[in-house]
């Protein structure tokens, strides 16, 4: 296997040359490396054009029945924040509303959620922002959901 894998890189370094610079430079060659997204930007699809939404990391709750898992509640949603100083504000509080978020998720898929029903998302909503205006300790910050998924075993 090893010699193909030297006769590939090989083939296209001599593809590459005999194309001239363009090629190279296209290809990651001696040329710029291409411009990376970071890690964090490239896992969040944009779900609105407006530039007062702030996108969450998605979260996860586990769904029990019969006191063993079934399954995987996940869910992407954001918050759109109009007013800047807030903004700061949920920026540094983003542990604690992380925390809060999969508390209330897993109260909700310990207690509300029946396996094997849709999710009610207008409830998971109102316990998200619940737990937004509790932790900020001031309402302004709404919770906008992209996508509920169950996962099943």
């Amino acid at each position: 296997m090893r010699p193909v894998a030297i006769f590939l890189c090989t083939a296209l370094g001599t593809l590459l040359a005999a194309m001239g610079p363009v090629a190279t430079a296209s290809a990651g060659g001696t040329a710029s490396p291409p411009a990376q997204e970071s890690s964090e930007d490239s896992r969040h699809r944009t779900i609105t054009s407006s530039e007062t939404y702030m996108p969450l990391p998605p979260m996860t709750a586990t769904v029990q029945a019969n006191h063993r898992a079934q399954g995987l509640l996940q869910i992407e949603a954001g918050l759109e924040i109009s007013d800047n100083r807030l903004r700061r504000r949920v920026e540094m509080y983003m542990p604690r509303l992380r925390n809060a978020y999969l508390s209330a998720l897993t109260i909700y898929t310990g207690m509300q959620y029946r396996y094997g029903d849709v999710p009610d998302a207008d409830r998971i909503a109102q316990i998200l922002q619940e737990a937004t205006d509790i932790t900020l300790g001031q309402e302004g910050a709404e919770v906008l959901i992209g996508m509920i998924i169950i996962h099943g075993d």
